[in-house]
């Protein structure tokens, strides 16, 4: 009767008759197994196991014990078995993504290493013999640093082991001191046989020369005192087997699709079923060592060489029950998780070389830092310390290193070396240090701007806010210029008339929220009863007036300004805008455009005006009357250097000869969508931004009317100057109104776009009532 089970759950082998008496001889199996072995080592004998029990563990110990015999099997799996390694690959490679943030196997082969050698360092305490395996015909050399490891570990466990082994009942001293049964033997067995070798004895007793060579030149196994483990001196103690290694999977599915074919005949033989014994078969060979160690047990230590030693080494055969306490408790003090250090060879490299570049990278980082620097800067010498770090590190724990750079470097810059970086109204960064919000932010960036009026040019600093942009700075500059002085027509702003007055909540959901209509200077509580709204004196506009500002609610500033420059005697079209009255322009670009309006006139009623052909033409009878009148007008640009000029056209600069008429007329800009930016003609190439439209009202009985409308990005609001719209400019006077430098609407700022315009129908003319 044989009982499996897997370590240290021993419940299938506590109802077995004879556990309190019977003597049992401990065989454990541990190596390494190709692809398409079911992770079985030595076939005859690992038959008796059930090919790897159902179990998530990555390293298992999995037994049997044979009854009739009394012997127990130990079969050791591990991901040293190709079968093994490639079924737990998936758990493999998100524990390596996941716990070590990492995609090198090297980290994760470190835990399995440890976890096969404190696996063998068991066995090595409950075994009599440990059969190791290989798939090969030559000695796998890997298993020097396993066996290293394994005694350093055992030396430093072995009084955790004797305290643990004291618990037990009935054990006696000798195992209880020397933590284990015996110093065990280890044979070896290798699955292939070299091709074209026909004394296989004699290859076999050369590798045992080898082997022993090897393990006696590394100390593994020693003359005097306690080895960790023995092989016997009068004993053969390897075995090469000479059936050749075979794909039994292919074979059975071969033999299944020839024996499909037709006059095939079915034979069914299990892949791994029992074989008969032949004069070289393994179980004869192994049972030559259970016998010994059945009668009178192993001696290898003391027969290791000439010097024979006074007292003979420590051996015994346990009762099974003795041998299941004592392995559970062994279990306990062993197989602990952890890595041994001795075998993190790759590891230990990788960490010592990531560790000597990693100050050097740093370092490279912090070379000539300023005080404080941008997001950008951070970056870029991030890049060059990385680059450092790329070329001299190496190994799996690279990229855990590369991590920990970044992160050492990101805590640099954020220990008081962050620039604000706050973006102003044009885009510019923040270049102060990082600080609170009650602070001011400067960008650094000075530019050159004119006045409400157009006299005066002065600096400009970068604008945090609209407000700023829009209103303080004209109001700072109007203190140095006439236009404080200037008649001009304000715009309705919002008038508290209580202390704690705050912003207004936009729901776009709410109905209030309806759309304004060119028509809103006609609204009357007669005639548009839901749309008519007097302004709140309680809450404010949080942006700029638009077409889709809900009714009733006025912004705290105008960010609009119409001044009079003084009467239409001011502007001659021969010499066009005077360089003392208006700095800046660029040459031939300083003049205004004529544009001719024929109005027709009824008794009591206003009309919009109407665009026609210079000069009058024949009346039929009944027609109204008509009259033709002439005004100025222009459209004026900036740039950031304080450059100014005037366009003909949507897409053409003015250029007026010197001394002479204009040619271009102004039908063009007054029936044109106009853009909002358009290149400046200097040397830098920069965007210059639509701020002034320029009037000259004629003497004749008419309103010029201004009712512009500006949209900054395509799909974005309308922006309008008052709400009660077109706004009516007094006759014979030179009349100026300067747009807004920034587009805000609610909390929503837009910047430059070449798609912004400047909506037509901005100019007008009505008769006088």
């Amino acid at each position: 009767m044989r009982e499996t089970f897997i370590l240290p759950d021993f419940k299938p082998l506590l109802d077995v008759s004879g556990v309190n008496c019977d003597k049992v001889v401990v065989v454990s199996i541990v190596g390494k197994t190709p692809c398409n072995s079911m992770g079985l080592k030595v076939k005859s004998v690992g038959r008796v196991f059930t090919a790897g029990c159902k179990t998530s563990e990555e390293c298992f110990i999995e037994g049997c014990y044979d009854e009739e015999n009394q012997i127990i099997y130990l079969h050791l799996h591990s991901l040293l078995d190709t079968d093994l390694l490639i079924k737990r690959y998936e758990s493999l490679v998100e524990r390596c993504n996941n716990e070590r943030k990492c995609d090198d196997f090297l980290v994760i082969n470190d835990e399995i290493k440890s976890s096969f050698a404190r696996a063998l360092l068991l066995l090595i305490h409950i075994s009599h013999i440990v059969i190791l395996s290989h798939p090969g015909w030559t000695f796998d050399t890997s298993y020097i640093q396993y066996f290293k490891a394994v005694d350093n570990l055992s030396q430093k466990k072995v009084n955790k082991i004797t305290e643990a082994l004291k618990e037990i009942e009935g054990l006696s001293p000798d195992w209880i001191s020397n933590g284990r049964l015996c110093t065990p033997r280890f044979i070896f067995y290798f699955e292939r046989c070299p091709k074209g070798i026909y004394n296989l004895k004699k290859v076999e007793h050369n590798l045992e020369d080898r082997i022993y060579h090897i393990l006696k030149k590394t100390r593994i196994i020693s003359s005097f005192g306690s080895s960790l483990f023995a092989i016997p001196m009068n004993e053969e103690f390897v075995f090469i087997s000479s059936e050749q290694s075979r794909d039994r999977l292919g074979e059975a599915v071969r033999g299944l699709i020839q024996d499909c074919q037709p006059g095939g005949v079915m034979q069914v033989q299990a892949p791994f079923c029992s074989q008969p014994y032949s004069e070289r078969h393994f179980l004869k060979f192994l049972q030559v060592h259970i016998k010994q160690a059945r009668s009178k047990g192993f001696n290898d230590t003391g027969s290791s060489s000439r010097h024979q030693l006074t007292q003979p080494t420590h051996f015994e055969l346990p009762t099974l029950q003795h041998w299941i306490d004592s392995t559970k408790v062994i279990y306990d003090v062993v197989m602990k998780k952890g890595l041994i250090s001795s075998l993190c060879t790759d590891t230990r490299f990788s960490e010592q070389r990531c560790l000597k570049v990693l100050p050097l990278a740093l370092a490279r980082y912090q070379e000539n830092l300023p005080p404080h620097y941008p997001h950008a800067e951070h970056d870029r010498r991030l890049s060059m310390a990385l680059a450092l770090f790329n070329a001299q590190a190496r190994g799996p724990v690279f990229q855990q290193y590369v991590t920990k750079l970044k992160a050492d470097c990101k805590a640099h810059w954020e220990n008081g070396r962050q620039q604000c970086e706050a973006a102003s109204m044009t885009g510019n960064p923040c270049k102060l240090p990082k600080h609170t919000s009650e602070q001011e932010h400067m960008s650094g960036f000075i530019y050159k701007a004119i006045c409400d009026c157009g006299r005066k040019i002065g600096p400009r600093e970068d604008p945090y806010n609209a407000k700023q942009a829009n209103y303080l700075f004209y109001q700072q500059i109007s203190r140095e210029c006439i236009c404080s002085k200037l008649e001009r027509i304000s715009f309705p702003v919002f008038q508290p008339s209580i202390k704690e007055y705050k912003a207004a909540t936009l729901k776009e959901t709410e109905e209030a929220l309806s759309v304004l209509s060119d028509r809103s200077n006609e609204l009357t509580p007669e005639n548009e009863r839901g749309l008519f709204r007097q302004p709140s004196t309680t809450e404010y506009l949080p942006g700029m007036l638009t077409l889709s500002s809900p009714p009733g609610l006025l912004p705290v500033y105008s960010s609009w300004s119409l001044v009079c420059l003084g009467p239409s005697s001011l502007y001659s079209h021969n010499l066009g805008l005077s360089e003392s009255h208006h700095p800046g322009f660029l040459n031939s670009t300083n003049y205004l455009l004529p544009w001719d309006v024929t109005v027709y006139s009824k008794a009591k009623m206003n009309w919009v005006s109407k665009y026609s052909a210079r000069g009058r033409r024949g009346r039929p009878a009944g027609a109204s009357p008509q009259f033709s009148v002439k005004v100025f007008i222009g459209v004026e640009y900036e740039c950031s250097s304080g450059h100014r000029f005037m366009l003909a056209a949507p897409d053409k600069i003015l250029k007026a000869t010197p001394g002479s008429i204009v040619k271009d007329t102004g039908h063009k800009i007054a029936e044109s969508d106009m853009p909002l930016y358009y290149p400046c003609l200097c040397r830098a190439n920069k965007l210059a931004q639509l701020m002034r439209l320029h009037v000259v009202t004629p003497k004749a009985p008419v309103h010029c009317t201004l009712d512009p409308k500006v949209q900054p990005a395509p799909g974005a609001p309308i922006f309008i100057s008052a709400v009660e719209r077109p706004t009516k400019l007094t006759q014979s006077a030179y009349w100026v109104m300067r747009l807004p430098y920034v587009y805000v609407a609610d909390k929503e700022h837009y910047p430059q776009h070449m798609g912004a315009k400047l909506l037509q129908g901005v100019f007008g003319v009505t008769e006088i009532e």
